[in-house]
This record gives C-alpha cells, structure tokens and sequence, in this order.
C-alpha cells in the first residue's frame, strides 16, 4: 500500500521542514529534562519545552508537577540553553487527561 502522505510531502508543503525541525528539538529537549530527572520522576515527563528563558515541562499527572517543580532549579542549571542567555524560570504544566 502506498503512503498518503507521500504527495504532500514531495510537493514541498510550506512549513514542514520548520515543523518537522521543531519536532526533533522537543523531542531531543525532552529526552534530555527526563535524563536529569530522578528514576521515579523522569518517566512521567510529557513533553518539554523552550520559551525564551522558560523551561515548560509537562507531565502526565499533577502528582508528579511537585516533584518536577522541586527540580526545577537543578534543571535550569543541568540543561543548556541553545542561543538563549540561559534558563530562567522552570514552568510545570499538567497533560488535560485524555
């Protein structure tokens, strides 16, 4: 079976690369926030996030946003921040339940 998505792909839709691009930095950001977090905490990261000086992270429950929150600091200091002056503040966001 052929793939539907081939010819949006190939016509060159607008956007895609910056999307597809901005896909691979949360995914590596992610990746990165879970692998300074403690056992326990790290697989209940959603999704992180960089917003000018703002760290977002989003986890799965709102029992572990303490927890993250708690590392907050530890994180901003751990994570570099790529063109940015550094991370300045450590936001907690909780996943809306599917």
């Amino acid at each position: 079976m052929s793939d539907p998505l081939k010819p949006l792909i190939s016509s060159g839709l607008p956007g895609l690369d910056r999307l597809v691009s901005r896909a691979a930095e949360v995914s590596e950001l992610t990746a990165t926030v879970r692998e300074h977090l403690p056992e326990p905490i790290r697989t209940h990261v959603v999704s992180a996030t960089l917003n000018d000086a703002t760290l977002v992270v989003t986890v799965d429950s709102a029992a572990w946003s303490a927890r993250v929150r708690y590392a907050g600091r530890s994180l901003a200091r751990a994570i570099p921040a790529a063109d940015q002056p550094g991370i300045q503040k450590v936001r907690v966001r909780v996943r809306a339940p599917a």
